[in-house]
């Protein structure tokens, strides 16, 4: 039986055909994919009140611009029961077409000009258009055209449904974006081949699409902790201070404190627990806009956009704080407290670049431990005189003295922060 055919052939095809969809804004778009379990599933016992506390500043990750790629993958998820939208300004056409999709068992949509069918995109997400070329006022080209700028919209497949053999109108459907055509009169089996061919299709390209960038995002993110990994830190941290050179960022190193104790006393099974359930600890009291990194084994680093080394400090001894009334291991059977050391830098405050940044907050760390540790010192605290110098910095750094500004010489470019 041809699909498009004359009236009487129509209305007895249609005979007790339901139609899906076809009422104003058809198709329901509005179900949100459920959210994912935070990366690092391993909790500790953090006290209540303070757990409220960090609760409110929000979720600590923020992929900044390295996740940008993922904007295109925001528009909402598309399922079996997004419909395909046809459209044709001959309604006998339009509603043939939709009977025969019904009765195949997909969701439709319908429209009757490219102009009804661009507004119903903006609340439609339809996973096929078939789309007539010849229409009056916009015709099926233009159409296709507007519908591929729009990013919202340009990967949906369009196929165009014409009476024309021309050459002419087939190469200008393709030119104008179009995945493939149908010539009517066409058979049911012929329509329904090419529809369930182009959904099969665009269910691939969905899948690989996400598992691209399922995994580039998991390329920046360590296995153990869930916070972001050192290839992570340094593409963004750098690109962040090119961007916004006059903006402050402070950084901070922390180092668990004798963790080799904790390896020993309980294991290393138990020790990377630890590990996690403390990072769980970071992330919850990380405000929005703010980041850890695993930087290796039991040392961390959080970067803290808008803050200078003041407002940075404040935040990272209220981190150090929790950590220290946290119990880690509880679930496995074990009572165990942790502390950590902190050292704290800032710029444009402390330092010029990321190494620079880096590197007099790796200093700070440096001289939290030679104090005895459980601390949180600030780069600008330290003093000639008094200060612990480590031997891992340039020399031209280990003769300057530090003010209380902390201003810094130029650091020597060959000189790589992390010890």
């Amino acid at each position: 039986m041809y699909v498009f055919a004359t009236c009487c052939r129509v209305s007895l095809h249609l005979h007790n055909t339901h139609f899906v969809g076809s009422g104003k804004g058809g198709g329901d778009n509005s179900r949100n994919a459920a959210r994912k379990a935070p990366l690092a599933g391993q909790a500790c016992n953090v006290p209540e009140a303070l757990e409220k506390e960090g609760a409110s500043c929000g979720c600590a990750l923020d992929f900044h611009g390295i996740f940008l790629h993922y904007s295109l993958m925001k528009r909402r998820a598309k399922t079996a029961d997004n419909p395909i939208l046809v459209v044709d300004d001959n309604p006998l056409v339009t509603t043939l077409i939709a009977g025969i999709l019904s009765q195949a068992g997909y969701a439709v949509a319908m429209a009757a000009s490219g102009e009804e069918a661009l507004e119903r995109l903006k609340t439609l997400v339809p996973d096929l258009i078939l789309l007539d070329i010849e229409m009056p006022g916009l015709s099926g080209i233009e159409t296709c055209r507007i519908i591929k700028k729009d990013a919202r919209t340009a990967e949906i497949h369009v196929l165009f449904v014409t009476a024309s053999n021309s050459k002419e109108d087939i190469v200008a459907g393709f030119a104008a974006g179009a995945q493939d055509y149908i010539v009517k009169p066409s058979t049911r089996e012929e329509l329904l081949a090419r529809v369930r061919a182009h959904l099969a299709l665009c269910k691939t390209q969905q899948e690989l699409k996400a598992s691209r960038a399922r995994y580039r995002k998991l390329s920046f993110l360590d296995d153990l902790t869930g916070l972001f990994n050192t290839r992570y830190l340094y593409q963004t941290l750098e690109r962040h201070l090119e961007r916004y050179p006059d903006r402050p960022v402070a950084a901070s190193f922390l180092d668990i404190d004798s963790f080799k104790q904790v390896v020993d006393g309980h294991g290393h099974l138990n020790g990377s627990r630890a590990i996690a359930e403390l990072a769980g600890v970071i992330k919850l009291l990380l405000p929005r806009g703010c980041y850890g990194v695993s930087y290796g084994g039991d040392e961390f680093v959080l970067v803290l956009p808008g803050r200078d080394v003041r407002a940075g400090s404040r935040l990272v001894r209220k981190i150090s704080e929790v950590i220290a009334a946290s119990r880690f291991l509880t679930a496995h059977g074990f009572d165990l407290g942790l502390t950590v050391s902190c050292g704290v830098a800032a710029y444009p405050e402390n330092a010029r670049n990321m190494v620079d940044l880096l590197g007099t907050a790796d200093h700070a760390l440096f001289e939290a431990k030679w104090l005895g540790k459980n601390r949180v010192v600030a780069y600008g605290e330290i003093q000639a005189d008094g200060g612990h110098v480590p031997a891992f910095l340039p020399l031209d750094r280990r003769r300057a003295a530090p003010s209380a500004q902390g201003a810094l010489p130029e650091a020597d470019p060959g000189h790589s922060p992390k010890r």
